[in-house]
């Protein structure tokens, strides 16, 4: 009575390794990962050094050789003044454009830059993955659904003249998403994460929720799994996004941005086949088979899970490093009971 699907392959991660270990390494990372049904992750460029040079890339790939328990992917960022590095730039899996500002710093607003990393990528046939929100509009105190808007309606445009593969991380609002059906094909793609389509605004109390971009309406959420559902959405991702608990305890302006979830996503995904939301074969499809298509990689992986096992989210569940979740206290049913590479 349990049901063998490919393991999960999650976009969308940050193991701040280098630069920040206290938070998360690849070895806590990868173990949570696996835990959670997760058998490849694709890690963002936004550590410290930034994974914007070759010399960066190649001592990141020697890390994650060294300590990942997953297969695994790197991303490498776009700035002002690094065109050269990108071209040289071998065995990546796409290149990441922060189009307004989030955790470090690689902000690129230029959209002269956009273009020419738009065209690097279609020359080596990488898909350039964008955080769409708009920096005028950061900066202004205004990180709505508008602001999300503007960036991808800016991207898409860019995209259409380049015909280069384009990803939208993080889509959060209706806006994004009617945007990106009106332009739907194989080449546009995005993704959606596990605390957009669980949490809304109404439930920012504190710091543990703070993200960006932030947590949005119930009509937006509505939306989003409607765009799960009708193909819109091509891929569910963690931007698993770890910070200590000393962190997220200051007060709300000084408190970093991001959540963890990797653990979480598959078993929080298949309660919601549990509960009618999605099919089995529409989750594997998000999980599996479009990032594997979307990132040119093979699904390495399986994993055993049980439909019926029913538990609560509980400390003791937490394989990676700060030690805490926003999940924690939530009843699911549908758990990975086995996980192989």
């Amino acid at each position: 009575d349990k049901f063998l699907i490919p393991g999960a392959i999650d976009v969308h991660v940050h193991f701040r390794d280098p630069g920040a270990p206290e938070k998360e390494d690849w070895a806590t990372g990868s173990a949570a990962a696996l835990a959670g049904g997760v058998t490849m992750v694709l890690d963002m460029p936004n550590t410290n050094p930034a994974t914007i040079t070759v010399e960066a890339l190649e001592a990141k790939h020697a890390i994650a050789r060294a300590k990942s328990q997953t297969h695994y992917g790197l991303f490498f960022g776009a700035t002002r003044d690094n065109l050269d590095e990108i071209r040289r730039a071998e065995n990546i899996v796409g290149i990441k454009i922060y189009m307004g500002s989030s955790t470090g710093n690689l902000l690129l607003d230029d959209p002269a830059v956009w273009e020419e990393v738009f065209k690097i990528a279609k020359e080596k046939n990488v898909p350039v993955v964008v955080h769409a929100e708009t920096e005028s509009m950061i900066q202004a105190g205004k990180r709505d659904c508008e602001c999300a808007k503007v960036a991808t309606e800016a991207a898409i445009a860019l995209r259409e003249k380049v015909g280069n593969r384009l990803h939208i991380a993080h889509v959060s609002c209706k806006l994004e998403l009617d945007l990106i059906r009106a332009h739907k094909c194989p080449e546009l793609t995005c993704e959606v994460t596990p605390h957009h389509l669980l949490f809304t605004a109404d439930d920012t109390k504190d710091a543990f929720l703070k993200m960006n971009p932030p947590l949005r309406s119930q009509a937006d959420q509505d939306a989003l799994w409607e765009g799960l559902r009708d193909g819109t959405i091509d891929c569910i991702a963690t931007d698993h996004a770890p910070h200590t608990k000393e962190e997220k305890l200051r007060p709300f302006a000084e408190a970093p941005a991001g959540v963890p979830g990797i653990e979480f996503m598959l078993p929080l995904m298949l309660n919601a086949v549990n509960e009618g939301k999605l099919t089995l074969e529409k989750l594997v499809a998000l999980t599996s088979e479009n990032p594997a298509r979307i990132f040119g990689l093979h699904v390495m992986g399986w994993s055993l899970v049980d439909m019926n096992l029913e538990k609560i989210i509980q400390i003791s569940d937490i394989r990676s490093k700060f030690g805490w979740s926003p999940y924690l206290g939530r009843t699911i049913k549908g758990w990975p009971a086995q996980v192989w590479l």
